[in-house]
């Protein structure tokens, strides 16, 4: 018999060896259990990756668009989307057409589509833009297909099995309990994702890319021509826990081509809508009465002189712009005070600039619903105490400006105001006319009813200034607006 005497410091040599030995094959043995489920899954989907050129449609609703956008904001609604697109990965060619149907009737029909030598995006509606177009560069169908292949799973999984580095890029783990596995990949783009399969059957559960924030979870699966794929996905983002999208896929089908149709401009579309330069200015439009805009012309508003003070309207979608409309009227009337801003009603795009004029302690004047719905704004939550309000009630006439407050179905309480002297309007959403007078094919009954009670009241008009887009609408447009189909 042999004895063998190992003193201490042997002893924890001798461990330290054991546990590098062992943990060497832990990893050797691990990586290759990373290699035999990704085999796994390419064997599982092997139907699917040959599909270069297809076609989906799925219908969605939406939380995110309306985010802070609400009806009512005690009671937070979604909003219906139907898109329809065709896919060609090989030659780069795609046609992206999505509707929104909004609150009141509104519907944002938006198409987007890129082809061997153009990138633009229009409306077939005509609620913004009008004819105008936007070029989106060439390296948008990048963009849209990271986002659209993550509505189907086998699409959405292409990155994870397309990868070669599998042992340097690839880690996964088990849960026996759940029956499940994960694959964790650190992609091209250097973004840590998760993708989480249930073992039996085979189906992706979940993605989450950890580095966007971003969590899709797939489920009711279903086989249609021998194909079978998640029916509906649900989209969280931020750490919500509510999904900001729910989303369900109605048709996909594998094509020969994109349609050759839809890679153009209709008829009759142009010119290109050129980038804003961002640079407000200010224009008098009648005594003491300024309009603010920039060269892009996307976001307007007024401001009234009164005296030795000024009255601001419609300056408030956000920090910089509110920032950027203090510094202008300051500086062209420096021995003037802005002592008050008008808010017509109380979404995220019309209010999100407000604590740059509370910290200047200027006053807002707002219904009495929008500022219940402004001191509920969760970014107001620690400043709200600087914010002074002053409620506003319909026809009231405060220097000459006087106030309609409507209810509405773009917002439960939206005002507006009217320059009786000058016979001028200034509204935001009412009215939606883009700069080339393109009278929309479809408009909100909110627009009939901002329309009817111009004319109920007799409202003598010369101009319609918009918060957004057209600055200068003649009653001859609203009258034809009127016209269009509900």
């Amino acid at each position: 018999m042999f004895k063998i005497f190992i003193n201490a410091r042997h002893l924890k040599a001798f461990a330290s060896c054991a546990t590098v030995y062992f943990a060497m094959i832990s990893v050797n043995a691990w990586a290759g259990e990373t290699e035999n489920f990704v085999n796994k899954l390419k064997t599982h989907y092997e139907k699917t990756r040959s599909i270069k050129k297809y076609s989906l449609n799925y219908h969605f609703l939406n939380k995110q668009y309306r985010s802070q956008d609400y009806w009512d904001y005690q009671a937070p609604d979604r909003v219906l989307s139907v898109r329809m697109v065709e896919v060609d990965l090989e030659k780069k060619h795609f046609y992206d057409n999505d509707i929104l149907y909004s609150p009141g009737g509104q519907i944002l029909d938006r198409v987007q589509f890129q082809n061997d030598t153009h990138s633009y995006y229009y409306e077939r509606n005509g609620n913004y833009l009008g004819k105008r177009y936007f070029n989106e560069g060439m390296d948008n169908f990048e963009r849209f297909v990271s986002y659209s292949s993550l509505n189907i799973d086998f699409l959405a999984i292409r990155p994870l099995l397309n990868e070669t580095n599998i042992e340097g890029s690839i880690t996964i783990s088990q849960n026996k309990t759940s029956g499940t596995t994960t694959l964790t990949h650190k992609n091209a783009n250097d973004h840590i994702v998760d993708y989480e399969f249930n073992n039996t059957p085979l189906q992706l559960l979940k993605i989450n890319n950890k580095s966007r924030q971003a969590i899709f979870i797939y489920d009711d699966y279903q086989t249609t021509r021998g194909l079978t794929f998640a029916r509906s996905v649900n989209k969280f983002y931020n750490g919500a826990k509510e999904p900001a999208y729910i989303s369900f896929n109605d048709k996909f089908e594998i094509i020969d081509e994109v349609d050759a149709n839809k890679l153009k401009l209709p008829q009759g579309y142009g010119p290109e809508v050129k980038p804003g330069d961002g640079i407000l200015v200010a224009k008098e439009i009648a005594q003491d009465l300024y309009l603010v805009t920039d060269s892009g012309g996307w976001r307007n508003s007024l401001f009234k002189i009164n005296g030795d003070e000024i009255m601001v309207f419609g300056a408030a979608g956000y920090p910089e712009l509110s920032t950027k409309t203090m510094k202008l009227i300051s500086e062209r009337f420096p021995n003037k005070k802005i002592s008050a801003i008008h808010v017509t009603h109380a979404h995220e795009s019309d209010i999100a600039g407000l604590k740059v004029y509370a910290e200047h302690g200027i006053e807002i004047l707002a219904d009495e619903y929008t500022i219940a719905a402004i001191k509920a704004y969760p970014d107001f939550t620690s400043d709200i105490h600087k914010f002074k309000f002053r409620a506003i009630k319909s026809e009231q006439t405060i220097e000459g400006a006087r106030f309609y407050v409507l209810e509405s179905m773009h917002a439960k309480r939206q005002s507006f105001v009217y320059f009786k002297d000058k016979g001028i309007i200034f509204q935001a959403d009412f009215l939606n006319i883009a700069f080339d007078n393109t009278i929309p094919k479809v408009i909100p009954n909110y627009t009939r009813v901002f329309i009817d009670f111009v004319r109920s009241k007799q409202l003598k008009l010369n101009r319609i200034v918009g918060n957004y887009q057209n600055n200068n609408i003649s009653a001859e447009v609203m009258n034809k607006t009127y016209g269009a189909m509900m």
